[in-house]
């Protein structure tokens, strides 16, 4: 038996979801991995056809792609989580049913979960400054949630918020939820609305669990680790090591990653941390070596800069079939130490242009690519992903 079901909807970056899906099967050996695939998934930005995509996640073992594709937004996947446990329930076994976002990733062993029914914040919406000041009115007014209530005859008193990533509940539970969900929320009807400003996964699997159940053995809060309080969540690489060596109680992922497969948070992670980034490209190339020149020329237009050492700058040429790499800054490193001015002058000044750094490199710029307000504005490829 599948002691987690993780569900995790998607909608973007072929790339990025594998890796994701390597992340999770390193961190986490007993789990499956069930995938809503977003009816507006982007193909033409990701490294594969939706054909060759469908190929590599046949490959892995308890990875399973939902057969519904339903429109997807903010404040719009309560329906997503629901659709997948409806398609996964039936066809495995398996314990728990967790949720996560295409953004999170594990950083540190993930033990089996046992002894427990759920797990997620029971924060009361009152007393919580973000939904009072952004989420009150739509709340207030959202005929389904007041349906809920009124089935159970509540009042807004008993309604909790909670984090969706890194929550989780016992299959029987979850299964009572999503029965009550289908029964008063129509998506169908939503979908032609406009859309609800408010996050109603962070409201109605965790409510609907207590007015089911007000003896939960809730032990924890969800396991993945959100800097709330930073802006774009993007937690700090300290922030990173805390959870990855169990400074932050009960924690084990952490969200925000960007979706973008030279990440260098997500680079780290799968090089420094969990050591398991051969085998995530390992898996995005296979049967599709040469997947990365359409990657290239997606970006032919722009000027691209190259990172490295001499030998990997003679091959991308004669790979490309290349006169010459637009901008070459030679890698060097002398008495141990590594002169980064150069580099940083250039990414400083050229945040137009692709940049291709190879694997052995990368983790010497780590620090300037996070420090240097580098991750969201300026794209890289990891050399090793342009050679077979």
């Amino acid at each position: 038996m599948i002691n987690t079901m993780i569900s995790i909807p998607v909608h973007e970056k072929t790339e990025v979801v594998i890796d994701q899906i390597v992340n999770c099967k390193h961190f986490f050996p007993n789990c499956g991995v069930v995938l809503h695939i977003s009816k507006g998934f982007n193909y033409e930005d990701s490294f594969h056809t939706e054909k060759e995509f469908m190929f590599i996640l046949s490959t892995f073992e308890n990875v399973f792609v939902n057969p519904t594709h339903l429109d997807t937004g903010f404040a719009d996947i309560v329906q997503t989580h629901v659709s997948n446990f409806n398609y996964i329930a039936n066809l495995v076994d398996f314990e728990y049913f967790a949720m996560e976002a295409s953004n999170d990733l594990f950083v540190r062993q993930m033990p089996e979960i046992k002894d427990r029914d759920a797990n997620f914040y029971r924060n009361i919406w009152e007393k919580h400054d973000t939904w009072n000041k952004y989420w009150r009115i739509p709340l207030i007014n959202d005929k389904y949630l007041n349906d809920i209530l009124n089935y159970f005859k509540k009042d807004r008193s008993v309604l909790i918020c909670s984090q969706i990533e890194g929550s989780y509940y016992k299959k029987e539970l979850f299964a009572k939820i999503v029965e009550l969900i289908d029964r008063f929320y129509n998506y169908k009807e939503v979908i032609k609305q406009p859309r609800t400003t408010y996050p109603r996964e962070e409201v109605f699997y965790s409510t609907l669990a207590t007015l089911l159940d007000e003896n939960l053995n809730n032990l924890q809060n969800p396991y993945t680790f959100v800097p709330w309080s930073t802006p774009g969540y993007l937690p700090s690489e300290e922030e990173i090591n805390d959870v990855s060596n169990a400074k932050k109680e009960g924690k084990y992922s952490i969200k925000r990653v960007l979706r973008n497969i030279n990440d260098p948070v997500r680079f780290m992670i799968g090089t420094q941390i969990g050591q398991y980034r051969n085998k995530s490209m390992d898996c995005i190339k296979i049967k599709f070596g040469k997947i990365s020149r359409n990657l290239f020329n997606l970006v032919s237009g722009r000027r691209r800069i190259f990172i490295g050492h001499a030998e990997n700058e003679v091959n991308i040429r004669k790979f490309f079939k290349l006169k010459t790499i637009e901008k070459y800054i030679p890698f060097k490193v002398t008495n141990n130490t590594i002169n980064l001015a150069e580099i940083l002058n250039i990414m400083s000044n050229n945040r137009d242009a692709l940049f291709i750094i190879f694997t052995d490199i990368y983790p010497h710029l780590l620090n300037i690519l996070l420090q240097q307000g580098f991750r969201e504005n300026i794209d890289f490829i990891d050399g090793s992903l342009l050679l077979d």
